[in-house]
């Protein structure tokens, strides 16, 4: 192994943070939800959410993680 390599696992061993998205259909219920993991070494963290302050890094992390998206087909 290079020290590249060994050092990338490392970090990923220590920072690595795995994600799980849920994608499900809001206007056809019949249609299954559809769930990836990932794994990431970055989380985002909204600090103003239009014109409206976080109090908390909990609040923050909990919009940054929570939306909605338009599929097209």
């Amino acid at each position: 192994m290079t020290d590249d390599t060994t050092n990338l696992d490392t970090i990923e061993r220590l920072f690595g943070i795995e994600l799980e998205s849920t994608v499900k259909n809001a206007e056809c219920e019949d249609e299954p939800e559809e769930v990836k993991k990932e794994n990431v070494l970055k989380l985002s963290c909204h600090i103003d959410n239009n014109n409206n302050p976080i109090n908390s890094l909990a609040d923050g992390l909990d919009i940054s993680l929570t939306g909605e998206m338009e599929k097209f087909s």
